[in-house]
């Protein structure tokens, strides 16, 4: 059984289209037999035929920002030997805590639980149970407030590539310390000294700032659920590129 989770669109209030390399892989083929939408799609009739174009089977739930009301807040199916949950997220609360979400998953009864509204792609598994965002399908902006964990996490990471920017910085500044004769003029690649001052940018790069790393990227997922075993793919487009992580997800048979 493949199934595509996908959701968070927002088109076109914050984004124009689904990635055209996106496009290219959804393509209505028949290996998709299910699509789970999470909602939020938001006002685009076009966008929403071609994800019901994908599969006979298609499902969604109400994003906070749809204005269909009779969309279902929550969905559950059976496959195989493993029950899928689908709700949007806004309706968790704090909004995409792991302890709220297994609270719910235990409500729903599901071995997966697949939420949104937080435009953040993840998959991990708490006692028993798998959990998987699939992002926004555009990289359509969130207006929820990054976590403490990604924004420690950005900061190390600015920190770092800040560090070897000023780094970097003062290295040009000594070697054209290096350059210059004992009253400071700059000398040329023999040692005498210039006729004419090249000007030079003496600018030091900018930093990086958090802001430029608040943006999510698109992000959709496959399930490939066969018995009590779940294979999912999470597709991301980075700086033009798709890149396809895999996980693995056994239910225990046992409980």
């Amino acid at each position: 059984m493949l199934i595509l989770a996908i959701g968070d669109l927002h088109i076109p209030e914050r984004a124009v289209d689904i990635p055209h390399k996106f496009k290219k892989l959804l393509q209505p083929t028949g290996k998709i037999q299910q699509v789970l939408c999470l909602g939020n799609v938001t006002n685009s009739q076009s966008t929403l035929e071609f994800l019901k174009s994908l599969s006979l089977d298609f499902q969604m739930v109400k994003g906070d920002l749809d204005q269909d009301y009779n969309l279902p807040l929550s969905l559950v199916f059976n496959h195989d030997k493993l029950k899928v949950g689908l709700v949007n997220g806004f309706q968790i609360v704090p909004k995409a805590d792991p302890l709220s979400l297994l609270s719910q998953a235990r409500l729903m009864d599901v071995d997966i639980l697949i939420y949104g509204s937080t435009h953040k792609v993840e998959a991990y598994t708490l006692d028993g149970r798998f959990f998987v965002n699939p992002g926004s399908a555009t990289g359509a902006f969130s207006t929820s407030k990054m976590d403490q964990e990604d924004v420690d996490t950005v900061e190390a990471y600015l920190a770092e590539v800040n560090g070897k920017k000023r780094q970097g910085d003062e290295t040009k500044e000594e070697k054209k310390e290096e350059k210059k004769d004992a009253n400071g003029k700059e000398k040329d690649q023999n040692g005498d000294m210039k006729e004419e001052e090249q000007p030079e940018n003496s600018e030091p790069e900018k930093p990086v700032e958090i802001g430029e790393y608040m943006d999510p990227v698109p992000s959709f997922c496959l399930l490939d659920i066969q018995g009590s075993v779940c294979t999912l793919y999470l597709y991301t487009l980075i700086d033009g590129e798709v890149k396809v992580d895999k996980l693995t997800y056994r239910k225990d048979e046992q409980e």
